[in-house]
This record gives structure tokens, sequence and C-alpha cells, in this order.
């Protein structure tokens, strides 16, 4: 590698640069993940019913993101060891792995959204929301799943600006269409087509504005034939991605276990769902805070894919150990001040009541605790997979998050066992997290990773 070039590469102000648009783009993410919820909140069976819906669209939205990120470990790695005919074969492989498996999840979401959201015992007055919001929203996942992978290519070729850009606009068409949609459905007494509606459009735009972005800036090819004839690089990207995805199934199923725990406690409350918004609003400002870690690890993948494909160990180590501090530091300090002004944000989402934000309050000081050790999972997980050591990471996590994380939420919040509430869910999460990160810490300084090399495969 180019003397010039690498130090170019492990440069902080580097790691920065690739930082800033992604967190940009993942913050504005969240607001398209969020806005049909909070542009809701004077209707909040509406925002229950979208918050139960969300649990699945979530889950095959999160799969697919896994699986652009083993597209930008596999192209940086293949940049780092000068392969140009492997890097190609990246791109029309995932391209159309995704969007064959994408389809079939979309289909399967519009035609069982009934009974899935029966089973998760979603209250009797957020029910049909829920099901139109699944079915409608959730049959656009194709055009997100797809969104994430040219995301993804983007990224592994530095053009994270034209990638955030595209979620701006996203956002722009979202909440504009969310103000007009809502208010002509309010009419007929049915505001819940409005952000459905709005949510499937916005993907499809954003999807084909991405689109348009790669054949202008990266054009190479995506060719069917060729993903049809190169089952070597099918087997790569399974292998990279398929345990992450595996991991990403898991927590996400298990999200969906603890969604049905935080359901039994609405209904073992008369049906209070002002109980789940809680839930609801929380898991928000948890994913603003460990936004920053996100991203910065995101910028980590690029920079030590290509390092690790040109063979510089070293330099690995001391970027991943950089991010950390990073991420911690900043994920603490978010988590510290969402636990002081809680009292304040909580009322914006029409959550107002002397119990609620007594739950809220105690919610968010746990949250604290958790994101200490999801920054730590985050990072060390992303360079583990990076580095190719992908399976521990999977088994580590499956394990730890059905034992730990929704175990102890079983435990602590059913009202049928302790009855603490969402505190107690908290509690157990963060538990869940810490452990883990004790793990991944010891994982790293073993130094199995440096042993790996996914551009040799």
């Amino acid at each position: 590698m180019d003397l010039e070039y690498k130090k170019k590469l492990i440069s902080f102000k580097h790691m920065l640069l690739l930082t800033i648009p992604i967190f940009i783009e993942l913050l504005l993410q969240l607001v398209v993940g969020y806005s049909d919820q909070i542009m809701m909140a004077q209707y909040p069976d509406a925002v229950n019913g979208i918050t139960n819906a969300s649990t699945i669209i979530n889950m095959v939205i999160t799969v697919f993101q896994v699986f652009g990120a083993a597209s930008i470990i596999l192209i940086t790695q293949y940049k780092g060891a000068k392969d140009k005919d492997r890097e190609n074969n990246v791109y029309s492989t995932a391209f159309w792995f995704n969007l064959l498996v994408s389809l079939l999840f979309s289909v399967i979401i519009i035609t069982t959204s009934k009974y899935y959201l029966v089973w998760l015992q979603t209250p009797q007055s957020a029910l049909t929301d829920a099901i139109i919001y699944s079915m409608i929203a959730g049959g656009s996942v194709v055009f997100q799943a797809l969104s994430s992978t040219l995301s993804a290519f983007l990224k592994a070729n530095n053009l994270m600006k034209e990638s955030m850009i595209v979620t701006v606009i996203v956002n722009i068409i979202n909440v504009t269409g969310n103000f007009i949609l809502i208010k002509v459905f309010a009419k007929m007494g049915c505001p819940i087509y409005g952000v459905a509606i709005s949510s499937a459009v916005s993907r499809f735009i954003g999807f084909s504005l991405l689109l348009i972005i790669y054949i202008k800036k990266i054009g190479v090819r995506l060719s069917f034939n060729k993903f049809l004839s190169n089952k070597t690089m099918l087997k790569i990207l399974l292998m990279v991605g398929g345990p992450s995805g595996g991991e990403a199934v898991s927590y996400n199923s298990s999200q969906i276990i603890i969604q049905l725990i935080v359901n039994q406690i609405v209904n073992n409350n008369g049906g209070n769902v002002g109980i789940g918004n809680v839930k609801t609003y929380a898991s928000m400002f948890a994913m603003v805070t460990y936004m920053f870690t996100s991203a910065v690890s995101q910028a980590m993948q690029v920079i030590i894919g290509e390092l690790l494909g040109a063979g510089e160990t070293e330099d690995v180590n001391k970027k991943v150990k950089q991010t950390i501090l990073l991420a911690t530091i900043v994920s603490t300090t978010i988590a510290v001040i969402f636990f002081i002004i809680s009292d304040y944000a909580f009322p914006i989402f029409k959550v107002t009541s002397p119990e609620l934000l007594t739950i809220a309050k105690a919610v968010m000081g746990v949250e604290i605790a958790l994101e200490l050790g999801r920054a730590f999972n985050i990072v060390y997980v992303r360079a583990l997979q990076t580095s190719g050591d992908v399976y521990f990471p999977t088994i580590t996590a499956v394990i730890f998050c059905w034992s730990v994380a929704v175990g102890g939420s079983f435990i602590l919040a059913s009202p049928y066992v302790l009855n603490m509430g969402l505190a107690g869910i908290w509690i157990s999460m963060a538990c869940d997290e810490l452990i883990r990160a004790g793990i991944f810490i010891v994982r790293w300084k073993q130094g199995k990773w440096r042993k790996l090399n996914l551009a040799h495969f």
C-alpha cells in the first residue's frame, strides 16, 4: 500500500470526514423511521399500531442492512488487495440476491400481517391500524432493502455525501407526504392510510435516486447472468453476511418477544397504550444515542477493510481502539443528557401523565449503562466481521440476547412474574449488552482476527 495513501487512510481527520455524512444519513433515516409515529402522536392507538407493525418490518430492513454491510466489507478488502474483477462481481451478486429475497419477504408480510399481529397480542384498539400499516408500508420493504444495498455500494466507494443527500430528499418527501395525506385520510376516518402510503412512496423514490447515482458514479453493470453464474461470490457473500444476518434476525425476533411482553404489560394495565408508547419513544431516544457509534463504526469498516486487504493489521488495531474511545465517550454523554431532560422530552410526544413520566425516567436511567455496553459491542462486532471473524459474534449474540435480554425481560418485566414493567426490560437489555461487551473485548485481544483475510478466500 502506498505510504502517502495509508497516512491519509488511517488519519483521524479522514475517519471524521467519512463519519459525518454517515451520521447525518442515519439520523435522517431515524426521522423517516419514526416520523410516522411522531406525526400521528394525536392518535395514540395508531402510534401503538405502527409500533407493533414495525417490529417485523424493521427486522426485514435490518437483515438487508447487514447484507449491505457485508458488501462494504468485501468491496473494500478487494480494493485493498487490488482485485478489480472480484470487486466488480460483488455488485451484481449482492444486488440481485437482495432483490429476490426482499421480494419474497414483501409478499410474506402482506399475506401474514393479520395473523402475526394477533399472535403478538396487539391491543385491540390498535389492531386494525397495525394491519393496514403493515400491509402497505411492509409491502414496500423491497425498495428499502435495495436502497440499503445501493447505499452500501456508494459508501464502499467513499460516496457518503451522495447517500446522505438522497436520505435528505426521502425525509422531505415522507414528512411532506405525511403532513398532506394524514389530513386527507383523517377526513375519511382512517389517517393511518396517509402515513403508510407516504412511507411506501418515499421508499420507492429513494431507491430510484440511489440507482441513478450508482449508475452515474460507479457504473459497474448489475448483471443478472453474472449473479447466476458466479456461485463462488454468492457463497462468500453469504459466508460474510449470513451469520450477521442470522444475528439480525435473532435480535429482531427477540425484540418481537419483548414487544409481546410490553403488550402484556399494556393489557394488564387496562389497555393503557401510553405505556407502550413510552417504549416507542424511549427506543427512539436510544437510537439517537447510539447513532454516532453506528456511523463511526461504519466509517471504520471502510478504512480497516482496505487495511486488512493490504495486510496492515497493526494499523487496524490502532484504528479500532481509536474508534472505541470516541464511540463510548459520545454515546455515554448523549445517554446522560437524555436522562437529564427526559421529563421535558417525552411530553413533546404527548406523554404527560406523572405515572408515565416516572416510568420514562427510570428507563432512561438504565439506558446510560445499556449504551456504554452497546458502544463496545457495535464497534468490536463490526471490526471482527470485517476481519472475517463472523461466526463468534453471531453465536455470542444469539446466546446472550435470548438468555439474558429476553429471559430477563420475562422474569423482571412480565406481569405474571416480578412485574417490574418497562424498567425490568431495560435492565435485562443492559445486562445483555454489558456482558457481551466484556466477551468481545477479550475476543479482540486474543488476536484470531489477525490470521484471517477475506481477500484471499
